[in-house]
């Protein structure tokens, strides 16, 4: 891809991909999964977790600053050499096909619930993996706007739920700190991985139109999504109490029954739909970056042939998932690897960067 003057990506659409990366069908999930750590202290475990993304925005600002025109696929060959730098860059892709198979599988077993009774795994998955390709065909400016509107779709969902405030107790969230601090960190480093999908702007960050401004784009994205996360997490616990929260699979729907609103009775369905839509985006992002790295790798551009390969894969790979319960045992298993993965990877290839920036520094200062 060249980052052409037309391609560039404005500020706004830039925090919209970090946001729309992470966030997706998870935020249905997270709070049984964080209040079942540290029960009514569950919300705050978002907020530590939120640490892993501020390493990566630090990361990513510091990537900017050395290299502002190669992607982390470049940096990777060139630091690493072509063919280790190509298996790491493979090992990196690993994280996108992670993520899209839990969202996918995620959002089909949603639907089934809670609104397609009558469709098979197999129907959503057609139409869902279909959108993502073309979305993602579309272009990285296109794929901004995308972003962008979902990220207001986001915050007005988000917005909506206040009205749960005056439903709720605060005793459901009493007394703060009780769960102990353990089990809020235990929580917080699980909470982490819900925060996987942000490693992405390391393949975008060159087609950022104002690259001195990424360390505030990078923040305000993480602050976004941080806040969105614990948001949900704090309404759930506080309308339904931790125990009730727990048992209950998607317990951000259930909370959604009881705003009111003068025209809707309840805004569980329309909630329903606006995060269908949220989700395809996620997988569109994913699928973007998967056909970025293998692009990359084979030296070609928007191949028909990758984005049908592509689709089949991991066509096959949902498939493979049988229910919400295996989905998230796997995830269990998988969101802890990608994570290792992305940050040991942009890690040292950072690290790299530092070693050969003093080398030259040093050899300056001889000559």
């Amino acid at each position: 891809m060249n980052a052409e003057k037309t391609e560039l990506l404005e500020d706004i659409e830039g925090i919209s991909i970090i946001v729309g990366s992470i966030i997706g069908i998870n935020i249905l999930t997270m709070p049984s999964l964080m209040a079942r750590y540290a029960k009514q202290d569950g919300w705050m475990t978002t907020i530590i977790g939120g640490i892993y993304p501020l390493i990566i925005s630090m990361l990513l600002t510091y990537y900017a600053k050395k290299h502002p025109n190669e992607n982390i696929l470049i940096l990777s060959k060139k630091y690493l050499g072509k063919i280790l730098g190509t298996i790491c860059n493979v090992f990196f892709m690993f994280n996108f096909i992670v993520y899209f198979i839990s969202v996918a599988v995620g959002l089909s077993n949603v639907l089934i619930v809670h609104a397609t009774t009558f469709l098979t795994p197999l129907k959503i998955y057609i139409p869902c993996i279909l959108l993502a390709l073309y979305l993602s065909s579309m272009g990285i400016k296109v794929l901004g706007r995308i972003n962008k509107l979902a990220l207001f779709l986001m915050l007005a969902l988000g917005m909506a739920e206040f009205f749960i405030l005056r439903r709720g107790t605060i005793l459901n969230i009493l007394p703060v700190f009780e769960s102990g601090y353990k089990n809020i960190l235990r929580g917080s480093l699980q909470s982490a991985y819900a925060y996987g999908g942000v490693e992405g702007i390391f393949l975008l960050y060159p087609y950022l139109k104002n690259k001195n401004k990424i360390k505030a784009i990078s923040l305000k994205a993480t602050a976004i999504s941080v806040f969105l996360y614990s948001w949900i997490i704090f309404l759930c616990i506080y309308y339904l109490g931790y125990a009730v929260t727990i048992k209950n699979l998607w317990p951000a729907l259930l909370v959604t029954e009881s705003v009111n609103l003068p025209i809707i009775n309840s805004i569980r369905f329309p909630f329903l739909f606006l995060w269908i839509l949220i989700a395809f985006k996620t997988l569109a992002n994913n699928f973007f970056s998967i056909i970025f790295i293998i692009s990359d790798m084979f030296k070609k551009n928007n191949s028909a042939k990758f984005y049908l390969a592509t689709s089949i894969f991991l066509f096959v790979l949902c498939l493979m998932v049988e229910n919400e319960t295996q989905r998230r045992r796997l995830m269990d298993i998988f969101y802890p690897i990608s994570t290792l993965i992305s940050i040991v990877y942009i890690t040292i290839i950072a690290l790299l960067i530092s070693v050969n920036d003093k080398s030259k520094k040093s050899k300056l200062k001889k000559v």
